[in-house]
């Protein structure tokens, strides 16, 4: 009888440090693949973010947009030609009548709307005049030191007629031919232009048509800060041409078929 009352043993309480090794072992393995798994899914997601090229994004006044991850120097093929097109649509295209887009931008008390103003022009001094159009167009043009945009304003005063503000004149640019932009180097492009600007006499007399072929050298720019909402319509108006965070910086002859 007491020889098997001795033969019972007594259940563990603590564990020997022999058996405890063996358990940290497997958690510490365990642990780690499950650490190694978790590390293997993040590289995984940044990697899909990383080869992302657009994202599409919604402006708080609901317009949507898609945005592509550029050089800071970089601007689309099309925003570079668009930005010649509209040089000279402004430069060239007179009617006596303010652009509904920019009379939107100029009504008193800088109410938003358009409007049948006429135009009265713009002095740039001396005398002289050119369109509301064409003094917001120069402004697409280097300025400063080493820019010519008040030597095209006094270019385009010359050849401006007084009539024009009187709606005796119209002229309307045809562009026939834009080529698409030669990288000079990284931020400067060449577009070549081949349009015919057409003077109407409205009081009578034979039309006239004056060829312009052009080529625009083209540089990259800081793209402006949108204007806040109480900004002048002036500040509105200059952010919306210089939006593109494009300037010409030459402005020379173009020969087709040279």
């Amino acid at each position: 009888m007491l020889k098997s009352l001795k033969q019972v043993k007594r259940p563990k309480i603590l564990l020997d440090s022999k058996d405890i090794l063996p358990l940290c072992f497997i958690g510490l393995t365990t642990f780690s693949l499950l650490s190694f798994l978790f590390i293997l899914f993040l590289s995984f997601k940044v990697n899909q973010l990383s080869e992302r090229k657009t994202t599409f994004v919604q402006l708080v006044n609901g317009r949507a947009l898609v945005m592509s991850e550029q050089d800071y120097l970089y601007r689309y093929p099309e925003v570079i030609k668009n930005t010649v097109r509209q040089w000279a649509d402004l430069t060239f295209n007179w009617d006596s009548v303010i652009g509904a887009k920019l009379a939107t931008r100029i009504l008193p008390g800088g109410r938003l709307g358009t409007t049948k103003e006429l135009d009265k022009g713009r002095d740039i001094g001396k005398g002289k005049r050119v369109t509301t159009n064409a003094y917001f167009g120069s402004f697409l043009i280097q300025q400063g030191k080493g820019g010519f945009r008040q030597a095209v304003l006094q270019q385009l005063a010359e050849i401006t007629p007084q009539r024009v503000f009187n709606g005796q004149v119209r002229s309307k640019i045809i562009i026939s031919y834009l080529s698409n932009p030669r990288q000079i180097k990284l931020g400067e492009w060449e577009v070549d232009m081949i349009a015919t600007r057409v003077l109407v006499n409205m009081g009578g007399g034979a039309d006239e048509e004056i060829a312009i072929n052009r080529t625009f050298t083209l540089q990259a720019v800081d793209i402006p800060q949108p204007p806040e909402s109480n900004a002048s319509a002036l500040e509105k108006q200059l952010y919306e041409i210089r939006s593109a965070g494009l300037e010409i910086t030459k402005i020379s002859e173009f020969t087709p078929n040279k």
